[in-house]
């Protein structure tokens, strides 16, 4: 079964853009910072020094995109116009802009600082994370190795679902995973799905084949899953070229 895809998003630092003397921009800044704790998703997720070290060893094709919209292309690695380079402090990315009108677009909204924000799109393999929880009962992921598909300047943070990365925690801890109750009663980090599985508070493990629901497994229906599921086709397309 292929690993599915995850987004996640960090405040930029040092986002910035440069013109060049023949008139072409590069925008830059770190895609991902390591051992910074993220928001609170019931969990708080780190990513470990070295995590893309082997990704970025295979020479992959990551993506540089504007808000994951593979319609928006900017950059790419195998085309040289996005370079991403490991420090002590994370990654490090830098993309030589197209002249279109969305990339300058891109380029001024950044300049003005309207956008502020980098996203990157990651698969875990086997054995990429930790989970480890305090005593007080808070749960901690720590990412220790992932496969990189693309970074996106962000004008929002964008945090879905975790259903996803939770079938990779260990049973023990998912009881700990903190769960809010909205105005409906229904989990925020849960779903509307009535299957066995739902009900017991486990969505990541949902068994309704018919379940809509985007935080489920089978909630293929959701924008958010056709809007990934065409990413995800792209960039194993572009693997193939």
């Amino acid at each position: 079964m292929p690993h599915k895809k995850e987004l996640r998003y960090q405040a930029a630092k040092e986002l910035r853009v440069q013109s060049g003397p023949d008139g072409s921009r590069t925008i830059s800044g770190y895609a991902i910072r390591y051992n910074e704790p993220s928001v609170d998703m019931g969990f708080t997720e780190v990513v470990a020094p070295g995590a893309v070290t082997d990704s970025l060893r295979q020479n992959p094709s990551v993506l540089c995109l504007r808000d994951h919209d593979p319609t928006l292309l900017m950059g790419r690695t195998t085309a040289k116009t996005l370079t991403l380079t490991e420090d002590a402090n994370g990654l490090r990315f830098v993309c030589k802009l197209p002249n279109t009108s969305q990339a300058n677009d891109l380029a001024e909204s950044i300049d003005r600082g309207d956008l502020d924000g980098v996203s990157f799109g990651f698969s875990v393999p086997n054995g990429g994370d930790k989970w480890s929880s305090d005593s007080k009962g808070n749960v901690t992921r720590t990412l220790l190795k992932i496969n990189l598909a693309e970074i996106s300047p962000c004008s929002f943070p964008a945090y879905p679902s975790t259903s996803v990365s939770i079938r990779s925690c260990p049973s023990e801890l998912r009881t700990l995973l903190k769960r809010s109750e909205d105005d409906d009663g229904e989990d925020e980090d849960g779903c509307g799905c009535d299957c066995a599985e739902c009900l017991n508070g486990d969505c990541a493990d949902c068994s309704d084949p018919d379940c809509t629901d985007e935080d489920c497994e089978h909630g293929d229906d959701s924008a958010r899953s056709v809007h990934l599921w065409k990413l995800e086709l792209r960039i194993a397309l572009a693997n193939r070229l």
